[in-house]
């Protein structure tokens, strides 16, 4: 006689991912060479064309990061004796985040000012400096009020009403809802114990965004302007809230060891590829098969987004090639810190522009190995610091 299948235990299961790290660092170096492509700064590369589809794709979208937020505070917060307060957990978010947001932003701002001001070089006086922020400001549509879109998170959902400031900022609108949605969601997904139910929902969290694809490609709600339509409904947060929540639920289907099977070194190595295979081909298809704009958003956004999850789920035992690879300390140690270089790329890039011809690898190596030597050493610091004060503070 069998014996009976063991009970799920949380803290049996509460250890960290570490091939995540290794994935952030993927996703983030992604979205770096999205922008400098969509910046002209990339055109060196055009003659490698196989690149273009993932560069312009991209293969790992903004998406992917809501789906791993999803899957890790769902780690976090699924344990009932560690709930957390949502004002707590929303203030440590916002003190987290936001900081980088705000300097991020008022450094693109005068970047833009500079760029708009006419000035070539550097100033000789501070009378030219002044009269180049005025031309800038005058050259500029409605700068005043795209500060302030972008400084309340608020320019995601009238993208047409402000310029682009710091464009990759427009998915902290998306986090800090999801956010806000985290405790009593990881304690509702937490409840469900039924397998069948957990893979419904699973399939229903794709159901919003197949519609939003529908009605971005079959009508002119918003804007009869393509550019400004697809703007905003590839920000729209309502479509990122359900990647946040797939990535919640399939921590809970991880939980209850249904994808078991890729603990196997083989198996999650031949996923690892086939899905790596699967990404490129939506990437490729999207640039060069679909024309109907409601399947291309759809395989944009939508099936990217199932892969990815797929994805995690094949690395999440730190089995496989990639894995390994996902698991090397340096690498991890850069991919923890990733989300810096996810904020701060464009502003350095446009920066970057007003001093130099920015389209040749020597300017793309030297902005990489800044981006991801800075931002693991200021990471560092902080733990640091924290640690000192911590400790400081145990010690009375």
């Amino acid at each position: 006689m069998s014996s009976p299948k063991p009970e799920f235990s949380y803290k049996s299961t509460k250890g960290y991912f570490p091939a995540i790290d290794g994935l952030r660092l993927l996703a983030s170096l992604n979205i770096v060479f999205l922008h400098l492509a969509s910046s002209s700064a990339f055109g060196y590369a055009a003659k490698y064309t196989w690149l273009k589809p993932i560069v312009s794709g991209p293969a790992f979208s903004a998406g992917l990061f809501f789906v791993l937020a999803g899957f890790l505070f769902a780690s976090k917060f699924s344990d009932p004796d560690r709930r957390i307060p949502v004002v707590p957990f929303m203030f440590s978010r916002i003190a987290k985040l936001y900081r980088l947001h705000f300097i991020c932003t008022m450094l693109m701002f005068v970047a833009m000012v500079f760029k708009y001001s006419g000035l070539t070089g550097v100033p000789d006086n501070l009378s030219d400096i002044g009269t180049g922020f005025v031309n800038g400001l005058q050259n500029m549509a409605h700068p005043i009020r795209t500060l302030f879109l972008h400084l309340t998170l608020t320019w995601s959902l009238v993208p047409e009403l402000g310029m682009k400031l710091n464009e990759p900022s427009w998915a902290l609108t998306g986090f800090f809802i999801c956010y806000a949605f985290t405790p009593a969601a990881a304690k509702f997904f937490y409840k469900v114990k039924n397998v069948k139910i957990l893979w419904l929902l699973f399939a229903l969290t794709f159901i919003p965004g197949i519609v939003q694809g529908l009605i971005f490609g079959c009508t002119t709600l918003y804007s009869p302007d393509y550019g400004i339509r697809f703007r905003f409904f590839h920000m729209f947060p309502a479509m990122h809230v359900c990647e946040y929540f797939f990535g919640m639920i399939i921590f809970r289907l991880y939980q209850e060891r249904q994808f078991a099977f890729l603990e196997k070194n083989y198996v999650a190595g031949i996923c690892q590829a086939v899905l790596l295979v699967a990404l490129y081909i939506t990437c490729y298809a999207g640039q060069n098969w679909v024309h109907h704009q409601a399947t291309y958003f759809i395989v944009r956004h939508s099936i990217p987004i199932l892969i990815s999850g797929l994805f995690i789920m094949s690395l999440i035992p730190a089995k496989g090639f990639l894995a390994r690879f996902f698991c090397v300390p340096i690498v991890r140690t850069i991919g923890r810190a990733s989300f810096y270089p996810y904020l701060l790329h464009l502003p350095l890039i446009t920066i970057g522009w007003g001093f130099t011809n920015m389209n040749t690898p020597q300017a793309t190596l030297v902005l990489i190995l800044f981006l991801y030597t800075a931002s693991p050493l200021y990471l560092h610091f902080k733990t640091k610091r924290k640690k000192a004060k911590m400790a400081k503070m145990a010690n009375g």
